[in-house]
């Protein structure tokens, strides 16, 4: 049940990691993380269940906004106190550094055919087996 998937996701995953006291749940004492969503999109229509839409139904395009440890965090879908443009630079740099190093060509539409890979002799092998 959605109840369920929510429960493990909040309650039960702090439990797990040692975090039981401190979040997972909204209690005295316990850090405030809270995230809002809004229902009103387009791909949650029509609201049935609530859960069922936080569990099932919700992406984070829905995310509007996000409170961590009682601090606001993102507010009517806006990401607060994060340079994204810093942040989309330094992922960029990283695929590059990643990318050269494998020696990888960046490829963003997939037109060229990509070097065989492990992926690639893994597959020739299981289609062998299949075929045997």
């Amino acid at each position: 049940m959605a109840s369920d998937v929510l429960e493990f996701a909040t309650i039960q995953g702090a439990r797990h990691i040692g975090l039981g006291q401190k979040v997972g749940s909204l209690a005295p004492g316990k850090e405030a993380d809270i995230v809002a969503i809004r229902a009103e999109d387009v791909n949650n229509l029509p609201l049935n269940n609530a859960i069922g839409t936080v569990v099932q139904g919700a992406d984070t395009k829905n995310v509007d906004i996000v409170w961590i440890a009682g601090e606001l965090k993102k507010w009517r879908g806006t990401i607060l106190g994060v340079d994204l443009d810093r942040v989309r630079s330094l992922a960029e740099q990283s695929r590059d550094y990643l990318a050269a190093k494998c020696g990888w060509e960046l490829d963003v539409f997939g037109l060229q055919r990509r070097p065989e890979t492990q992926y690639d002799e893994v597959h020739r092998y299981l289609e062998q087996r299949q075929k045997a």
